[in-house]
């Protein structure tokens, strides 16, 4: 029997079978299927595993028991430390990806790590879902783009200084040296910056505006901060 998943940003058309999920391919998926292929052989437990093509043409993949909240919100430190670790393990685990070596770079880029690509349980992330936008890049690329999601950063609900205190807490939680506070808020800035010319570009004002008021706001509380005198973004 199907069962229609919902909750996070859901492609429409995803669905349950036993512990499998059935996704409709629209695009060539053959970087994301090598990808869940090369972490199953790495041993990283934090992704769906391939399973091949079915009757339909759907992908299948392993299904990965647990909640997927549908938005930001306000997550704990135990939670904004576990999204950074499991982050970091999934960025380990892509070094010696052959499109990385191929390409230079440095992991995969999941490019969309937030809540709600993120399976929790018992109360913490502890799966990555939805692989659409991943691409060989830069450490610090993604780990901009998910601090801002995980900690909602331009959210007028949190103070400077706490926000600044969850950043420590996301980078600490990540612990790589090449990848401090600092540098996070500056890419944290750059994503924010280019979905705003996104948005515009592609007509959406609204997320367009959402994202160069996120920018503004952590250029002013957070990257200038933490970065020498100057910083612009």
């Amino acid at each position: 029997m199907e069962t229609r998943l919902i909750g996070g940003r859901v492609t429409a058309g995803i669905v349950r079978i036993g512990d499998t999920v059935r996704r409709p391919v629209r695009t060539d998926r053959t970087l994301q299927h090598q990808l869940l292929s090369h972490l199953e052989h790495r041993g990283f437990a934090g992704t769906p595993r391939f399973l091949g093509i079915d009757d339909l043409g759907r992908e299948m993949l392993s299904y990965l028991d647990g909640e997927v909240p549908g938005d930001l919100g306000h997550f704990s430190d135990a939670q904004i430390s576990a999204a950074a670790a499991l982050l970091r393990g999934f960025h380990d685990a892509t070094i010696d990806f052959p499109p990385v070596r191929e390409l230079e770079a440095e992991v995969i880029c999941h490019n969309d790590w937030g809540p709600s690509n993120a399976v929790f349980r018992d109360g913490l992330p502890f799966g990555i879902i939805d692989f659409d936008t991943i691409a060989p890049g830069l450490r610090l690329w993604d780990l901009g783009y998910s601090a801002w999601l995980w900690l909602d950063i331009g959210n007028s609900d949190y103070s400077a200084d706490e926000q600044l205190r969850r950043l420590m807490v996301f980078a600490d939680a990540y612990d790589s040296p090449a990848c401090s506070a600092a540098q996070i808020s500056a890419y944290a800035v750059a994503r924010q910056t280019a979905l705003a010319a996104r948005g515009r570009a592609q007509g959406q004002t609204e997320m367009a505006a959402w994202a160069a008021a996120a920018a503004a706001w952590t250029v002013v509380n957070i990257a200038e901060r933490l970065l020498p005198t100057g910083f612009r973004g």
